[in-house]
């Protein structure tokens, strides 16, 4: 893929993986636009990167959604790539039922029904373009969940389903299907939750991750994964469920 002269939509680009992609076009001279919720981060953003459009969206709302995908294909008509980065992560202990379950976000409706609709409005802008890309961020829990995180593993899980359906139907089109598999990366994801569970391993660093993505958006890496995250999901089932268990991130 090429980077440069590009015009480029990155949901959540306040932050962590979102702004490290933010800043990977930025740097390769293409024009930048990230959403998110928070005003300080969306501030910051607009203060140190004068060239980067900063917009403030909650993605969960289907409306905000829609009025996005206005605004970005009014101002940009160049759009070709779309960044589907946005997700929110909880602990959430299923034992204790639907309060549980409703005592936060909904991590279906912004990890999985939103990227699925904001691809659906901006789909039929890019398929006329005549290079164009979308690129779905799902997680490394998608294929080996971790026992605190039962709807986020499986709203990553079905980002992936869903990324290999959409490249197979826009296979004879311009767009093509990237699919980002992060391991575990130290960013504001579930900050809260893991301090008061006083998790001590956070991840490998926004910089040193981005390496591996821009790797392989530069060679056509239709899935991108992390270390040996590949040759790992080519081994039979029990063997890479093993392997994930303790990866050599």
């Amino acid at each position: 893929m090429e980077l440069s002269n590009r015009t480029v939509l990155v949901t959540g680009g306040t932050s962590g993986i979102g702004l490290g992609i933010a800043e990977v076009f930025h740097q390769s001279k293409s024009k930048v636009i990230v959403c998110g919720r928070n005003k300080k981060k969306l501030s910051r953003i607009a203060e140190r990167f004068l060239d980067i459009t900063a917009l403030s969206c909650d993605l969960g709302d289907a409306g905000q959604r829609k009025a996005l995908a206005m605004d970005v294909l009014r101002r940009f008509p160049n759009l070709d790539i779309l960044v589907n980065n946005a997700g929110i992560q909880r602990y959430i202990d299923l034992k204790k039922g639907v309060d549980e379950l409703k005592s936060g976000e909904d991590e279906i409706t912004t990890n999985f029904v939103s990227p699925v609709e904001l691809t659906s409005l901006f789909i039929g802008h890019l398929m006329k373009r005549p290079s164009a890309a979308i690129i779905n961020v799902s997680s490394g829990l998608g294929f080996m969940p971790m026992l605190d995180t039962p709807i986020y593993n499986a709203t990553k899980a079905a980002i992936h389903t869903y990324s290999l359906v959409l490249r197979q139907q826009l296979k004879d089109t311009s767009v093509k299907v990237i699919e980002i598999v992060p391991p575990m990366v130290d960013t504001d994801l579930n900050k809260g939750g893991r301090n008061a569970a006083h998790v001590k391993f956070r991840g490998i660093s926004v910089s040193e991750y981005m390496l591996t993505i821009v790797n392989g958006l530069k060679n056509d890496v239709e899935i991108i994964f992390y270390g040996d995250g590949e040759e790992i999901m080519n081994e039979p089932r029990g063997e890479s469920e093993m392997r994930l268990l303790t990866p050599r991130w």
